[in-house]
């Protein structure tokens, strides 16, 4: 092969290469965006058959009570001073207005809570949040006894 036929040969590789690294680089790049014209459209107002009405108050014969015992994981020692709250699991969720703290015995007592599934949570101080979902019959008592893990205790960092 003459000298200069070298030379062509690789400037039509370099040429070739350089084509194909700027046809992949097109084709696998994210496509461009394009301009769009924006037109002010009036505010859309739900039609009203779709708004929900609030929740009916329940009436009185469908309101239970809740008795709740907060306990110490490991040695089932009741815990003082933990606050529990109770949810419904209605669509959307109703959080019952009242929350209350656990007495000595660790027991605390909700009276006129409305039947359905609810969900009741507990947390302390030095303890991890704990739940659990129970269903309340109308007119009907739920007792719940609900064990608490203590938080885990951070590490020390260590100084050198």
């Amino acid at each position: 092969m003459a000298p200069g036929g070298r030379w062509t040969v690789a400037i039509a590789g370099v040429v070739l290469s350089l084509s194909l690294a700027a046809y992949l680089r097109r084709e696998l790049s994210p496509p461009t965006p394009h301009r769009v014209v924006e037109k002010a459209l009036p505010p859309v107002e739900p039609p009203p058959d779709k708004v929900l009405p609030p929740p009916l108050p329940p009436k009185p014969e469908d309101l239970g009570r809740v008795h709740f015992r907060a306990l110490k994981r490991w040695s089932g020692h009741p815990l003082r001073g933990v606050t529990v709250g109770i949810m419904r699991e209605t669509r959307p969720r109703v959080v019952h207005p009242e929350q209350l703290r656990t007495d000595a015995n660790g027991m605390a007592e909700f009276v006129a809570v409305p039947s359905g599934r609810l969900t009741v949570c507990a947390r302390g101080a030095g303890y991890m949040e704990s739940c659990l979902t129970s269903s309340l019959a109308a007119g009907g008592l739920l007792t719940i006894d609900l064990s608490m893990s203590e938080e885990p205790a951070s590490a020390p960092l260590a100084v050198p």
